[in-house]
């Protein structure tokens, strides 16, 4: 148990205390340090080093007596921590007046309170783990999850405090929310039908819901769940009710070009330029495909069928490319008649898995961003 205590002490200084307790100081603490300071830069400091036994006095006075009673609108937990912090704050005087030999010469022997917070804090971890015990016994989530912030409020006082780690995980499985998302349904269409081996979206939506900040929330595929005999609480479903991929389209038209350049001067004085108009000729080409699809998605309780989402989201996909040809004088064509022309790239059309593959990504990226920042999944 001395060990334990030990472990509380130096843990509790190792985080930087005088940051953290700084909010805690009275006027009376501040003048404590502040005669501490001074006889720390002038040992000499005779009005100092009179005025510091009977300010470490009243403040001992005040601290000292302190216990979890004083503080008796908190919870129970929470008061033997209200005290450690109390307490810590005479420690960093303590701490403070040992480092400061003139100081020292004047309260030879300040209080320190090491062991006293030790002792605060086991009884604040053992608080803590007593009414997680009596929340766990409550059979609903809300308790659940008030057991599961108790339990950790006590490990992280004293790591491995009796048996909380069993007990955390006993509280996170009984706060959890399960989450069942089902294989997508692609309105009646194999997705060997679009070339893919494997449906990603299912997994795609499992994995970035997983990783958003959802407390006690945990999604599962059907399959993942059967395997592991999850409970499900909530249910996505997700139904593509179109899922269009258009065919390519030929759109021909030509155009008429003409322009005059010069192709001479007259021999007058002074000369004069000699136009000549030339022609030409632009076949365009307009190869286009336009598809599109609707993903809904019902996201709903189990117990009571209550909709926590329902809606559609849209996707389109168009793809287009104009080429060009020409007869004629070339000089009479236009810039833009030449972009055409040399337009040889990328002049295959999209697969249709391809095409695909868009659409579904376009809807889902609507969907997952819906579910961010919309749905609440907790109760």
């Amino acid at each position: 148990m001395k060990n334990i205590f030990l472990f509380i002490a130096v843990y509790f200084i190792s985080c930087g205390p005088s940051n953290k307790l700084k909010k805690y100081y009275t006027p009376e603490d501040a003048s404590v340090f502040e005669l501490v300071e001074r006889l720390a830069k002038n040992s000499n400091d005779n009005a100092a080093a009179q005025l510091l036994p009977e300010a470490y006095k009243a403040v001992l006075a005040k601290r000292q007596p302190l216990t979890a009673a004083d503080f008796g609108l908190l919870a129970p937990g929470d008061r033997y921590l209200r005290l450690a912090k109390e307490w810590g704050v005479m420690l960093q005087l303590h701490d403070k007046i040992i480092a400061t030999p003139a100081a020292k010469n004047t309260v030879p022997q300040p209080w320190d309170p090491t062991f006293d917070i030790a002792q605060a804090k086991t009884s604040a971890a053992k608080e803590f783990y007593k009414q997680g015990l009596q929340d766990l016994n409550i059979d609903n989530r809300q308790a659940a999850r008030s057991a599961l912030d108790n339990f950790n409020k006590a490990n992280s006082i004293i790591p491995g405090y009796q048996d909380v780690r069993n007990l955390i995980r006993e509280a996170t499985e009984k706060a959890t929310i399960n989450v069942i998302v089902r294989a997508a349904n692609y309105y009646n269409q194999s997705w060997d039908y679009w070339g893919f081996q494997n449906d990603w979206l299912q997994q795609q939506i499992i994995s970035d819901l997983n990783s958003q900040s959802f407390r006690d929330v945990r999604f599962y595929s059907d399959w993942d769940a059967n395997t592991r005999q999850v409970r499900a609480d909530r249910i996505v479903e997700l139904n593509f009710t179109e899922l269009y991929v258009g065919q390519v389209f030929n759109n021909r038209s030509s155009t008429k070009r003409s322009t005059q350049i010069e192709t001479g001067t007259t021999n007058t004085t002074p000369p004069k330029p000699i136009y000549q108009t030339v022609y030409a000729t632009v076949f365009t080409n307009t190869r286009y495909m336009q598809s599109r699809a609707t993903l809904e998605c019902r996201i709903y309780d189990l117990a009571t069928g209550n909709n926590l989402l329902y809606d559609r989201f849209p996707g389109n996909d168009d793809w287009r490319i104009v080429t060009a040809t020409y007869t004629g004088d070339r000089r009479a064509l236009a810039p833009e008649d030449w972009n055409r022309i040399n337009n040889n790239t990328n002049q295959q059309p999209p697969s249709r898995a391809q095409v695909a593959d868009r659409l579904i990504r376009n809807t889902y990226n609507l969907l997952i961003s819906r579910i961010k920042n919309g749905v609440q999944f907790g109760s």
